[in-house]
């Protein structure tokens, strides 16, 4: 025997069918249109912030690229009388996305130059 479905049954599973629809679609759709090109990253420093053990600088890592990105290595170097480097590492950076990290130094920091270093692909 066949029982009928009500009307919120009958709503709900067409309102599924074209969600699932739609997620493939988009899924279909990106994967078509991704190009190979690799990881395009780019560094920013942002303002830095007095600690109790010195001086902490916010970093942001942009993949511009197709291809994510693991391992970054990311150099922060102070230029000036008293040079001082200091070293970031992203476990992984997905493609067209950003991740932040923290640097940080003795002295406070004016005169920064931050630069990815060296990073492998999947």
């Amino acid at each position: 025997m066949k029982t009928p479905w009500n009307w919120l049954e009958g709503v709900v599973f067409v309102s599924s069918c074209v969600l699932v629809a739609l997620v493939l679609g988009y899924l279909a759709v990106d994967a078509w249109t991704m190009g190979s090109g690799p990881p395009d990253l780019t560094v920013t420093v942002g303002t830095p912030v007095r600690g109790v053990s010195g001086w902490r600088v916010p970093v942001t890592v942009e993949n511009h690229g197709d291809v994510a990105a693991e391992e970054v290595h990311v150099r922060v170097s102070l230029r000036g009388e008293r040079p001082e480097q200091s070293e970031l590492v992203l476990t992984y950076v997905p493609r067209q996305s950003q991740r932040e990290g923290w640097v940080v130094f003795g002295q406070e920091p004016s005169d920064l130059e931050a630069r990815a270093v060296g990073f492998a692909t999947p």
